[in-house]
């Protein structure tokens, strides 16, 4: 027992000092072009530094900048505990970095890749500013259990899964017209396992495997290597997706929270729902280029959104 308060203490202890504010922060860096590795003048930067609003609360200060002819940029704030970048410009994707403050002075530079137009893509994201009916057009994966009729027992055998189709955005309660959906599991809480149809399939995209932002990281889908059926680690940011015809791909990140709702179901009883919301992009014509083209974003959004992960 005694070790074991020893071991929360210390955690505790490293978690206040990784967040302990520091004072007169400077942060300066450049931004190249990823290929070239020359400075990229008048690129857009912001800056967002975090610091302890109250005990229990943090706030940041944000700064937005332009490079200067040599790619550079600087910038001042009067405390913080991290530092978070992201800096877009004509022509490029963007980039972001996040960094827990060692000192008081940082150092971050950005390498941003070139824009590669692909107007075949189609994509549904949910950070869209469109309405969407969550009933059919939202994209997400989840299982929905019902009560047993004049009781508060689960009834697991008329469970539904609720799949997803890319070719039409919708999910489907019908399987055989989704390209992956959650198996049913007879229990409450998030489901564990993915499955896909026998001619489709998925690949994993882990955590450690993206540098900055798996909307514009991963842009080939793997023609190999596809499973019908995943169990989830934990580790996943997102899948590579072959439909199930067979010969069209797709891609879907994952958001960080999960679908955990009760609702009436309107004959005096009610269900409960488990499972996954995410963005999705869709390569209809059978190639494997799944390269999001648009760089048109907010760049505070790409900071602090992890939905736009």
């Amino acid at each position: 027992m005694k070790t074991t308060l020893l071991n929360i203490l210390l955690i505790v202890l490293t978690t206040l000092v990784s967040c302990q504010d520091r004072s007169n922060i400077v942060v300066t860096g450049q931004v190249i072009n990823q290929k070239t590795g020359k400075p990229i003048p008048n690129a857009e930067v912001v800056v967002l530094c975090w610091y302890n609003h109250s005990i229990d609360d943090a706030s940041f200060k944000k700064q937005t900048l332009t490079t200067d002819n040599e790619g550079n940029y600087q910038t001042k704030f009067n405390k913080g505990h991290q530092v978070d970048v992201a800096s877009k410009a004509i022509g490029f994707q963007p980039n972001r970095s996040y960094n827990e403050l060692k000192d008081n002075v940082i150092e971050v530079n950005l390498k941003l890749s070139k824009r590669n137009g692909n107007p075949t893509l189609v994509t549904l994201l949910n950070t869209d500013k469109v309405m969407l009916d969550i009933n059919e057009y939202f994209p997400f994966l989840r299982v929905r259990i019902p009560a047993v009729k004049n009781g508060t027992e689960m009834d697991f055998k008329n469970a539904l899964t609720f799949g997803f189709d890319f070719k039409s955005l919708t999910t489907n309660s019908d399987t055989t017209q989704t390209d992956l959906w959650f198996r049913i599991e007879n229990k409450e809480g998030q489901p564990s396992t993915i499955a896909t149809s026998t001619k489709g399939g998925l690949i994993p995209i882990l955590d450690n495997e993206i540098k900055s932002s798996l909307l514009y990281e991963k842009t080939t889908a793997p023609t190999k290597g596809y499973v019908s059926v995943y169990k989830l680690t934990g580790r996943e940011e997102g899948f590579f997706i072959r439909c199930r015809d067979g010969k069209t791909y797709g891609k879907i990140i994952l958001e960080k929270s999960a679908i955990d709702i009760s609702s009436p179901d309107g004959k005096g009883s009610h269900y409960k729902e488990f499972g996954k919301n995410f963005s999705c992009l869709y390569q209809p014509t059978g190639t494997t280029n799944l390269t999001y083209s648009r760089t048109d974003i907010d760049l505070e959004d790409f900071l602090v959104d992890f939905r736009m992960r």
